[in-house]
Order: structure tokens, then sequence, then C-alpha cells
């Protein structure tokens, strides 16, 4: 009799866990079992230690469609500007694990970069259309869900083993986006939003003309978009700062934007520097600094000044645990006409174009030397331990950045990353 109680026992509990199991694995090629921090351990059995794991589900290495990134907002990644990708297939690589991108008209693929077969890239084979061939034997897999679709010389039989990762690739605001979901069909995909991508409004603007550059960092992307939010340093890294007054006069508190999920801003006032544009030129002394992110690696630094504004868009691709590549736009709606009208019935388009020129490259050039300068610093922070790149302490005026700094520890490190 007892053994039949225990047996009904396992059975009870192996046909729970299994329910359990096969909820929180919903669309996961392999099935993680997720615990509470909350999760009682205890029980009759000796020798047996169950380390809790945090009730917060990580973005990292295998991403899933589960709370609380159901639509995927959390897992879209830059991956470059929309000029940069073509019909020739392009390689990218976000924590690690390489992506293969191409695009044919306006529709964009992306597969894993390597070859269901032997492993191979497919940055030396070629893309047609919808298809990309692997260039070590030649097996041709579609881009729109991953499928091998032909064998050279052999009959193609239709296996899931064949296939390969495919992933969403999509272009908002001049940036191609990749979700790091992996999708088998066309419901799948249609399930990863792409409307909860961030889009700064200065993109939609006749009045704002912006330049776009990239820089590539040493350091954890983390960090790349913490130096974007940090409003302090300005004065002692960048020519153009105010090193006299280096903090803001005020600040607002940190306020919830909803235009998409995990999307924050902050206002300062500032002092302009002695040596900055809108000093020299502009002659204001005072100026608002908007400040804002969007997870997971997104940043505003808008500068408001008179009637003009010069904003900052910065978007951190996490190439490595140590290697980012920083994508920016620097707007202006100074020094710049829209040339929206027929040139022909313009008399001053002439004028117009060679202002527009000027100021891209005025701009061009203090944005490219302004990433020099934030890279001489942020490559060197310290990479040792978790606990000495974070520093020791804080002060008042890091309250976004920390702010930042919770959110995105909340939803994409692991507990034990260095």
């Amino acid at each position: 009799m007892y053994q039949n109680i225990i047996n009904l026992f396992f059975f009870v509990f192996l046909t729970n866990t299994s329910s359990f199991f096969v909820k929180n694995s919903l669309y996961t090629r392999k099935p993680v079992l997720f615990l509470s921090e909350n999760t009682d351990n205890t029980d009759n059995t000796e020798n047996i230690h169950i380390k809790p794991i945090p009730k917060f589900h990580r973005f990292g290495l295998h991403p899933r469609l589960e709370s609380p990134n159901e639509k995927g907002q959390l897992t879209w990644y830059p991956i470059g500007f929309a000029k940069d990708f073509g019909r020739k297939q392009k390689r990218v690589t976000i924590k690690d694990v390489n992506y293969i991108v191409w695009r044919d008209k306006k529709d964009y693929f992306g597969l894993r970069d390597s070859c269901s077969h032997q492993g191979s890239s497919f940055m030396k084979g070629e893309s047609c259309k919808n298809t990309i061939t692997c260039p070590y034997h030649g097996y041709v897999f579609n881009g729109e869900n991953g499928e091998l679709v032909e064998i050279p010389k052999m009959k193609c039989v239709e296996s899931n083993l064949h296939n390969i990762d495919c992933y969403k690739v999509v272009e908002k605001g001049d940036m191609v986006y990749l979700n790091t979901i992996p999708v088998v069909n066309s419901t799948m995909k249609n399930e990863l939003d792409e409307s909860s991508i961030f889009v700064e409004p200065e993109y939609y603007s006749s009045e704002q003309r912006a330049v776009m550059l990239c820089e590539e960092f040493e350091h954890y992307a983390k960090f790349v978009t913490v130096n974007s939010l940090d409003i302090c340093h300005i004065g002692f890294v960048h020519t153009f700062g105010n090193k006299k007054h280096p903090n803001p006069i005020r600040n607002s508190n940190v306020i919830k934007l909803n235009d998409t999920e995990n999307h924050y801003k902050i206002i300062y006032e500032y002092i302009a520097g002695e040596n900055s544009l809108v000093n020299k030129v502009y002659k204001i002394d005072n100026i608002t600094v908007e400040n804002e992110y969007a997870l997971p690696h997104s940043t505003v630094a808008r500068v408001k000044f008179g009637g003009y504004t010069s904003t900052i868009i910065t978007h951190a691709l996490p190439v490595s645990t140590f290697k980012t590549i920083l994508f920016v736009k620097a707007y202006r709606n100074y020094w710049s006409y829209s040339n929206k009208e027929n040139n022909f019935l313009n008399i001053f388009y002439p004028f117009e174009y060679m202002v527009n020129i000027i100021g891209d490259k005025f701009t061009y050039n203090t944005m490219f030397t302004t990433l020099k300068q934030d890279k001489s610093i942020i490559d060197f922070i310290d990479k040792s331990s978790y606990e000495g790149m974070h520093g020791k302490f804080s002060i008042v005026y890091d309250i976004f950045s920390n702010h930042y700094r919770n959110n995105y520890k909340r939803f994409y490190e692991e507990e034990h990353m260095f």
C-alpha cells in the first residue's frame, strides 16, 4: 500500500511539473524552468539543496516570448543604419552570437550565421531575394523562416533538424533592428511588435536635420549607455562643457513616458560652457537639457536654447561583453533648411544647400570629437570586477543613470556575468 501511495505522489508531482514546464517554455528551443525568489525549497528530504532562481527573466542567450516580453519589446537591438544594408548580406554580432542580414527592396531577412549542415558562415555565400546559399556546400535556405529548401543534386527532405533559426529584422527611423527571439513561422513573427521600438520625434520633423556616425567602444554596452545619461561628466570630458559649473542648477523627477515600454525622461537646467556653440555664437548662458532612455540601449540628449534644439540620439549594440558599437544621430534645427520645395522655383536653394553642407560638416566633426573624448574614458573603466565597474558610491545627480542601471539589471543581467 505504501508503495502505491509513493507512486501516486510521484505521478502527481511529475504531472504538475510537466504542465508548468510546457507553459513556461512556449516558443523556446531549450525549455527552461524558472522559480520565484520566494520559492520555499524546504522539505523533509536531506542533502538536496535547490538554489532559488531570480524571479525576473533575463533576456540573454535564450530570449523568450513570455512575461514581461510577450511581444518582444525588450529584445530589439540596433544593428546599423538603413543605408548600410542591401542585397549583399552583412554579418552582425549581438552578445557573441552571429547573425546574417540582407534585404530585398523593403523586406529584411535575418538568420543565424551558421549553416545547419557543417556550421559554415554565410558571409561568402550568395543572397537572392529571400534566399541565401551556403558557400561551403551550396545548400539554399529561406530567409523568411530559416528552412532548408535545396541541397545540390539531392532530394531535400523536410526536417526541423535541417532548419536555421530565423529572426525578425525591421527598419525604424533610419535604423535597422533585429529581435533576438527565434521565429519559426509568420504567425510568431507577427507577434513581435516593432511598434514598441523607440523612434525620436526629431525623425519626423522637417525642421530637423541629422548626421549619422558610429564609434566602437571596448566596454560593456550598459556603461556606454550610462555615459550618455551622465550629465556631470560633460564639464570635465568635453571641451564644450562647463568645468566651473559642472552640475545642473536643478532637475526634475524621473518621468515615465507612455509612447513605448520602459521609456523614461529627466529634465535639467544647466549653465552652458564658455567654449560651447550656445555661448560663443548665440550668447546664451542657461540651457535646458532633456535626457531620456528606452530599454535596452537607446538614449536622448536634447539641448534647448532660445528657439533652437541640438539633439543627440544614441543606440548601443552589445557585440560582446567588452565590445560595443554606438550608433549616433545628431539633429539640429539651426544652420539648416528643409529643401522640401521645388528646387527650380527656389532662388535661394544654392545658398540653403551650402548652409546645410557647412552645418553638416560642423555637426559631424563636433560629434566625432565628442565620441573620441568619451571613448578615452569609457574604454578604461575597470573591467576586473562587476562591483568595481560600478564604483562604490553615487551622488544626487546620478539619479537618472542609476534608474537606467537598475532597470537594465532587472531584465538583462545574469547573476554571475563576470
